[in-house]
């Protein structure tokens, strides 16, 4: 066996052993408030959800067997199972455009450095699914490009349709075929030709359940997302926004492959146009399109780091191709070896990036360097969901003759609670303090007449029982005040516990299906 044979085996073999890594990984964090949510929906199946599309919860309600599995494990099975088949798309995209087998093999292995990567490969939420599919369509859209086989058009539909049941934002997708065709004078003639019209009546079609429960439900969905977008404030907003939301990127993808990858894509459209080269056009329009949007957006409201994620698999495999051809064109030694060590730094660095966010949350020794205190960093999202349903645990058996139900004041606690507490039981949220969401159709508060409410709220939004709320019961009483700690005995979060009996139903305005006056 040559030596370019026992790498690749070793490579694949690094990516099976990485896959059960993660595969354990996914049973030692509890799970985050969206992967309880998206848990939630797969519990109560549907056409589709306020929030989002469903497949999230198709796919939740598949790895738990229609809710007869659901330990942590099968939960979050989907992450690494995805993350895995997304290595191997870059691997089958690489091996297409440029023939070299190793060379595309060591990169999807690379793919494995990136800091959000490795947090989409644990975590379960409807974005790891709008990556896979818009991913597969690119990688549909380079075998169109390379084969000119017309029958990619038609699993392009199928699989533009199913990122739209992932996530709205696969909505790009639309676009960037429509730049592509109109950038690339060999494929501009598909203008005229049935195949992409073909292709998008496939995707409207597998797409059509989110429009009919949208049709049957005032189009919430849709107006809640053009809420979230927001209106233009100000360029001084803008600027702020922008920083954010490159500091951000930089952040998740790490700096400096985060600067490879931006100088590929732009680099890519120069060239791609310059030398009619389909490839590149391809690649860079299916990131830069969803990118310049995304800096539209920062005019509005601030991008959540995890929002453009996707865009990187095409800007990912751009990066190799072009990074391919500088090698290549360099002559002097001394500067390939150069590059090489940048490229070893970017991925190393990522690597660095990727192992603080799994670790820092639990071992304060951290702290000094990054200095975020585990009460105000995101990453406290992982711990203490568990314990905190221990102790609710311990309050519904102290007060069991008074058969109370469980409600908290935001609709992710709420959620946790529904995993955490035994018997995994429904629970409710009083949604009229925040914006609305999926709880506002579950929750049906006309049947709890004179029902009594365990009420949980997290002191970090606010700490006190509003009065408004408890108007709409005979008596409101203070049972406790809980601080979860770490083992290294921080505060992760505090929680207050009330018992609310006898649900009157005064403020019948307060309870309806859409309370909030927010999207």
């Amino acid at each position: 066996m040559n030596k370019n044979k026992i790498i690749a085996y070793s490579l694949f073999s690094a990516l099976l052993v990485l896959f059960i890594i993660r595969l354990i990984l996914i049973t030692k964090i509890d799970l985050i408030p969206e992967e309880t949510y998206y848990w939630q929906w797969s519990r109560h199946l549907s056409l589709s959800y306020y929030d989002m599309s469903p497949m999230i919860a198709y796919t939740i309600a598949l790895t738990t067997l229609f809710g007869k599995l659901n330990s942590q494990f099968f939960v979050r099975l989907a992450a690494p199972a995805i993350s895995l088949l997304l290595s191997f798309f870059v691997f089958a995209a690489l091996k297409k455009i440029t023939g070299k087998t190793l060379l595309s093999l060591i990169w999807a292995a690379l793919l494995n450095a990136i800091p959000i990567f490795n947090v989409g490969s644990i975590l379960i939420v409807y974005g790891n699914l709008q990556m896979l599919f818009f991913s597969l369509t690119v990688l549909l859209l380079l075998y169109l490009v390379i084969t000119g086989k017309n029958y990619y058009w038609y699993l392009i539909g199928i699989s533009a349709g199913f990122a739209l049941l992932s996530k709205y934002t696969a909505v790009f997708i639309y676009l960037i075929v429509f730049i592509f065709l109109l950038l690339s004078k060999k494929h501009r003639k598909y203008f005229f030709r049935k195949e992409p019209y073909l292709a998008f009546l496939i995707s409207i079609v597998i797409f059509t359940p989110v429009i009919i429960w949208n049709y049957f439900n005032d189009f919430v969905s849709f107006r809640h997302l053009l809420t979230l977008s927001g209106g233009y404030e100000n360029f001084g907003i803008f600027l702020s926004n922008f920083f954010l939301f490159i500091i951000s990127q930089a952040g998740i993808i790490s700096p400096f492959l985060f600067i490879i990858i931006m100088v590929s894509v732009f680099a890519g459209l120069y060239l791609g146009l310059k030398e009619n080269n389909d490839i590149y056009i391809a690649l860079s329009t299916a990131s830069l399109v969803p990118f310049l949007y995304f800096v539209y957006q920062c005019t509005k409201t601030m991008v959540q780091p995890n929002w453009p994620v996707f865009l990187y698999f095409p800007a990912f495999l751009l990066s190799f191709v072009l990074s391919l051809r500088l090698y290549a064109a360099l002559r002097a030694d001394k500067i390939k070896k150069i590059m090489l060590y940048f490229y070893g730094l970017s991925f190393f660095t990522g690597l660095v990036f990727s192992l603080i966010i799994f670790i820092a949350p639990y071992y304060p020794v951290f702290n000094p360097f990054i200095n975020v205190k585990i009460s105000k960093s995101p990453l406290r999202d992982m711990l203490g969901w568990k314990e905190m349903g221990a102790q609710v645990d311990k309050i519904l058996s102290a007060h069991k003759k008074d058969d109370l139900l469980i409600a908290a004041r935001r609709f992710q606690t709420a959620s946790e609670l529904a995993y955490y507490v035994k018997g995994k039981p429904q629970t409710y949220s009083f949604n009229y303090f925040i914006r609305d969401n999926e709880y506002s159709l579950w929750n049906d508060f006309k049947d709890k007449k004179g029902r009594n409410f365990l009420y949980v709220i997290n002191t970090k939004y606010g700490g006190r029982l509003e009065k408004s709320l408890c108007r709409n019961f005979s008596s409101c009483s203070f049972v406790k005040k809980i601080s979860i700690k770490s083992k290294y005995g921080q505060t992760i979060r505090t929680i207050k516990i009330y018992i609310l009996k006898d649900f009157l139903y005064k403020d019948k305005f307060m309870f309806k299906k859409f309370s909030s006056k927010e999207f």
